[in-house]
């Protein structure tokens, strides 16, 4: 059988000089298995690196042709590495090897192109392909980075800096968002794909298996279009940045950064978007569960979805969804776990009358809480502690929220944020079940708020809280045998715990 091989290792009728060529050898490797079939493609993109022919037109569109071509094969091999962990051994190493090091020849590949049209000043005959090799390029550089984690190698400053570099170009060009192909079926932008590698490496990947890694970047092909990144940093609407200038990911924008090459963003649409998806896969949307991948295991998928909401959205996010501005309207507020046991009594006397009570203006409200104003300085709330909310002078239910922030405003006055955890908060008592003779628990149980999908929890002091401690929960006329799970929120003096219930039965009543 004639060798097309040999025609490749040949300067002169290279496969990188001919469309035609290139295509009739990729076709002999449809027959080879996957990773011999990558192994040559790995071979042939090596000399095409080591090759002194000048960058042309041509041998671009045969690169992005071999590019195209190989999809199928890392397609293949990325899922046994990803599925067979545990059966891989000793071809894990090879099998990363060959991988991370086609990754690293495509991204390199389309760098040679990248400088020739920057040292052309745009007048090669492929400049008109620079937003596609550049998009391309840095998805290489972000796949070669992920498999990096694997292996827990972290993003080195150099790459952090090139990988800038490249979107800043993109940018000053005017086409960071110019949707591109990547491939036959996807496409995709500079944007995109620079902030794919900014979010991934946000959650602390290298803490994460291969597969929970790898089901990350695949929901961030639908999600990172949600992020879009801004000139102006405005610390009231963005929660994250980076510096184009610096050799570092993205970090928590504060309120004194500022300067041309800081680019920020806002969490808010991805943030409804996670939402969204949890609440499908609770209730059994279908069309959710294919979104967020097929092989997606319901409660896997949903503690995923937390994991990554817990580095992405910090916790004052809430206050900025769709905040709306509120004028003439003052909250009553008590402060900490005392005062709120104090006015949640059972018997509903309401609140004890030694209760110092605060009145903050409302300055402006989401779904999430509220942003508040007081008219004095006060040390009772401060970051972290609970507090129980409601219109003064009303008689209605108090809801319960927690202090996320605490600052000067504009005008000098305490401002606060305050995140809305229950609208129907109920004080319940609880018992061990270990210790029949121990004493009653205080605790207050938040009922599912289900406009923002946030599960029914109790709020404890501290030195109650203890990972799978069973107790009876006594509500109203029943008593709920329960086991304490995760905490979900913490502070000084107080836990938020979600449970488990484990039975109930109607409490006996009383002679």
């Amino acid at each position: 059988m004639f060798n097309l091989l040999t025609v490749f290792r040949k300067k002169q009728t290279g496969v990188f000089n001919n469309l035609k060529a290139a295509d009739q050898w990729l076709q002999t490797l449809h027959h080879e298995d996957a990773y011999e079939a990558q192994k040559q493609i790995n071979d042939a993109l090596s000399r095409f690196l080591k090759s002194q022919e000048a960058p042309s037109k041509e041998r671009l569109k045969v690169l992005m042709h071999l590019d195209e071509s190989s999809q199928a094969f890392q397609h293949k091999l990325g899922s046994a590495y990803f599925n067979h962990q545990a059966d891989l051994k000793r071809a894990e190493d090879a099998l990363w090897k060959s991988m991370t090091t086609l990754f690293s020849q495509f991204a390199h590949a389309y760098q040679q192109f990248i400088r020739e049209i920057v040292a052309q000043r745009g007048k090669s005959e492929f400049s008109r392909y620079l937003p596609i090799i550049t998009a391309r390029a840095l998805r290489y550089y972000g796949q070669n980075i992920k498999w990096g984690y694997f292996h827990q190698e972290s993003v080195q400053p150099v790459m952090w800096k090139r990988l800038h570099k490249y979107y800043q170009m993109s940018e000053e060009s005017r086409f960071a968002s110019t949707e591109v192909s990547l491939d036959s079926k996807q496409l995709s932008s500079c944007s995109n794909e620079y902030m794919r590698i900014l979010l991934l490496d946000m959650i602390k990947p290298i803490t994460l298996k291969p597969s929970q890694l790898e089901r990350v970047d695949r929901w961030l092909d639908r999600w990172a279009p949600l992020v879009e990144l801004d000139r102006d940093c405005d610390p009231d609407t963005h929660m994250h940045c980076v510096d184009l200038s610096t050799g570092a990911g993205a970090r928590k924008l504060l309120q004194e950064m500022h300067g041309p090459t800081l680019r920020c963003w806002s969490m808010a649409d991805l943030y409804l978007q996670i939402r969204k998806s949890r609440a499908g896969l609770s209730e059994g949307e279908w069309s959710e569960h294919v979104e967020l991948g097929e092989d997606c295991i319901v409660p896997e998928c949903i503690d995923l979805l937390d994991y990554v909401a817990r580095y992405w959205i910090r916790p004052e996010a809430a206050r900025r969804l769709h905040r709306a501005p509120v004028e003439d309207r003052m909250m009553e507020m008590a402060c900490g776990v005392g005062a709120i046991y104090s006015c949640l009594r059972p018997d509903e006397q309401g609140c004890d009358q030694n209760i110092p009570f605060e009145h903050w203006a409302v300055q402006d409200e989401s779904e999430g809480g509220y942003g508040l104003v007081e008219a004095r300085h006060t040390e009772r709330a401060q970051e972290g502690k609970l507090v129980l909310v409601k219109p003064s002078g009303h008689n209605g239910n108090w809801e319960i929220g927690v202090v996320r922030w605490k600052k000067d405003s504009d005008s000098g006055l305490p401002a606060l944020g305050v995140e809305r955890l229950s609208d129907d908060p109920k004080q319940v008592t609880l018992t061990s079940v270990e210790n029949s003779g121990g004493q009653a628990i205080k605790s207050v149980f938040l009922p599912k708020l289900y406009q923002r999908d946030i599960d029914s929890s109790l709020i404890l002091q501290t030195p109650d809280y203890r990972d799978g401690r069973l107790l009876d929960m006594h509500y109203r006329n029943n008593i709920f045998r329960i086991r304490l799970t995760e905490v979900v929120d913490s502070g000084e003096e107080w836990v938020r715990t979600h449970f488990t219930v484990l039975g109930n039965r109607r409490e006996q009543a009383k002679t």
